[in-house]
């Protein structure tokens, strides 16, 4: 497999992993705002949320892993969040979680979902920053010597 396969992968997984625990604190929280009495939850929203946070994930292949201009990764931002809002809206209303015309649940559902976007993206973007200075560090040392391996 090519390294950089082996790279979107990793990342992958690690997002799908990340979403899950955002979505399970979100779904924890969205109930206990709008069912504070408890409610019994069926065994197949832990399927549902694991589906939802592996679909969410595969909208990573919206960004290109090679350079591109400052107004192209916004517009891959955006895109990436309504594809986020479009995939769990949806789901949240097929599955049944929520009902779309209480506006109280939809805008909960919607902070939820800008809190999970923005810690994963936020923590995505400090591996790729580090990953970054790492590879600089390493160019810096091997143009220092000479073009000799460190």
């Amino acid at each position: 497999m090519a390294e950089g396969m082996k790279k979107r992968m990793v990342e992958l997984l690690l997002t799908f992993c990340m979403v899950t625990t955002g979505s399970v604190f979100v779904c924890a929280a969205y109930n206990k705002v709008f069912w504070p009495q408890g409610t019994f939850l069926d065994g197949n929203i832990l399927w549902q949320l694991l589906a939802l946070a592996f679909v969410c994930s595969l909208g990573n292949f919206i960004h290109p892993y090679r350079e591109i201009s400052r107004r192209r990764e916004v517009i891959d931002i955006g895109l990436h969040y309504v594809y986020i809002n479009v995939v769990v809206l949806g789901s949240g209303y097929w599955f049944g979680w929520m009902d779309i015309e209480n506006v109280a649940m939809l805008a909960v559902m919607l902070l939820g979902i800008l809190v999970v976007f923005a810690v994963v993206s936020f923590a995505i973007w400090r591996i790729h920053a580090r990953e970054s200075e790492n590879l600089n560090r390493k160019l810096r040392e091997y143009q220092q010597t000479g073009g000799r391996a460190v």
